[in-house]
């Protein structure tokens, strides 16, 4: 059972008509929506532009984890469906195919005829499909642009309306037409209006609900339907007014909607390189790996260890920094790994010892001494040194890395500000934390709990800061 919306993107209202298909037909399934208001037509736009547009809703909607597209708009599957099929990694349905299919089962006198915008027409992208399947079909296509303006201005039922559909369609009249496609998912809303013109002896397609009859055969190939019991959502989006919207989509499907108003035009308008699912934290400190591993399992991200690879060679710290001992650790192991790698370098800086111990603070007492070791050097170290002159921070620099693209490392800082106390107080830290004092705290690192330490330490600053950039770093190159 998969739970995860399908998701639908028209240039406005018109792509309603498949979803009404779809609450039909896949009642369980949870539904989000999005129409390009603001910038419709689509039809005398350049194939070029509506396939740039065509991605910006569709980064929109995978950001709402949808588990397939359908583009419920004839002018975008015309100029974008192949791309984002060739791009994605969800299964992508179009309306065309589905249409030309119903149009060549119902036609008798093998002459089959498409309305559409200019942009569909302008592609053949009808004509071909059709033809495709039976050379012998003659189709005649004609562009109607008049009749998204009307729909999407709510004047569907209008004499406005009426008129607009005689004149449009006059010259199908006189042809011997017996199938006629609605290339459009906006024109099944003027389907009794078209039926009346074009006369009942002429079978009306309306494409997009033929697609939902592939939706569903999807689903069940790649065993994505929805067969829980929970009540299914319907959520809404549009670029343009939401009370115009909210009006024509709750009279055409028969039930309230409550559309909400996004601007999608910072959206890329390509393909979004794919996330990494993994990546690897350059320790074996199960403390700190934990606390790195509850970022990124916010952002979807699995979190591995050096202690899951114990054959992995050592990675020396030769950097006289912190970035340069992180950076030296991310790349190395990345290489190895040919995974993403997150490595940090930390460690503690008193102003009176000009910023030691500093890249040697685990080591300050000399190699293989441990925390108490390093501890009693520091003090001892600080004896003749005034207790309001014993100002310190806690510094912490992560660098997160991609195999072989060292010129590409994400590198954040974070540190916390503090004084150096003469006794140990608190249980709770490891290193340096029982002398690290707080004022605004009045604790030492050592006395505060795991959130609150959290909250203001070095490597919290430095991860929230690493969680706000690394979207963008995993997406470049």
């Amino acid at each position: 059972m998969n739970t995860q919306p399908i998701g639908f993107i028209d240039s406005g209202v018109g792509g309603l008509t498949v979803v009404k298909e779809a609450l039909r037909q896949l009642p369980n399934e949870n539904v989000v929506f999005l129409g390009d208001q603001a910038r419709l037509p689509y039809g005398p736009r350049p194939a070029a532009q509506v396939r740039a547009f065509t991605w910006q809703m569709v980064n929109f909607l995978l950001t709402k984890k949808i588990k397939m597209l359908v583009i419920a708009c004839n002018t975008a599957t015309a100029a974008a469906l192949d791309d984002l099929r060739a791009k994605l990694d969800i299964p992508v349905v179009g309306v065309i195919m589905p249409g030309s299919r119903a149009a060549l089962r119902h036609t008798r006198t093998g002459h089959i005829g498409v309305i559409a915008t200019e942009g569909t027409v302008r592609s053949f992208a009808y004509s071909r499909a059709i033809q495709a399947k039976d050379p012998q079909v003659k189709v005649t296509s004609l562009a109607a642009p008049k009749f998204v303006p009307v729909v999407e201005s709510n004047e569907a039922h209008s004499a406005v309306a009426k008129k607009v559909v005689a004149q449009t369609l006059r010259p199908l009249t006189h042809t011997d037409i017996d199938t006629l496609v609605l290339g459009c998912t906006h024109y099944p809303l003027l389907r009794p209006l078209i039926q009346n013109v074009m006369g009942p002896n002429v079978t009306l397609i309306d494409s997009g609900a033929e697609t939902v009859s592939d939706v569903s055969m999807l689903l069940d190939y790649f065993d994505l339907a929805n067969t829980g019991s929970a009540a299914p959502t319907r959520t809404y989006y549009t670029t343009g007014g939401a009370a115009m919207f909210d009006t024509i989509a709750s009279d055409w499907l028969n039930q309230p909607v409550h559309a909400t108003h996004v601007d999608i035009t910072a959206q890329p308008q390509d393909v979004v390189a794919a996330l990494p699912t993994t990546i690897v934290v350059a320790s074996k400190n199960a403390g700190k790996v934990k606390e790195i591993a509850a970022m990124f399992a916010k952002l979807g991200v699995a979190v591995k260890s050096l202690a899951d690879f114990p054959a992995l060679p050592t990675v020396e710290e030769t950097g006289t920094t912190f970035e340069e001992n992180a950076r030296l650790k991310a790349d190395g192991y990345a290489k190895m790994l040919e995974l993403p790698v997150l490595a940090d370098d930390s460690g503690l800086q008193v102003d009176a010892l000009g910023g030691q111990p500093g890249v040697f603070s685990a080591r300050y007492a000399g190699k293989g001494h441990n925390d108490a070791a390093n501890n009693a050097k520091l003090i001892a170290e600080l004896a003749s040194v005034p207790a309001e002159q014993r100002t310190a921070k806690f510094v912490s620099t992560l660098a997160l890395a991609k195999p072989n693209q060292p010129e590409h490392d994400l590198v954040v800082s974070g540190h916390v500000d503090g004084l150096i106390v003469g006794l140990p107080q608190g249980e709770n830290g490891f290193g340096y934390d029982p002398y690290f004092y707080l004022p605004k705290r009045h604790k030492t690192m050592a006395q505060l709990t795991p959130d609150e330490k959290n909250a203001v330490s070095h490597r919290g600053n430095a991860l929230r800061a690493l969680e706000v950039q690394w979207g963008n770093w995993a997406q470049q190159g």
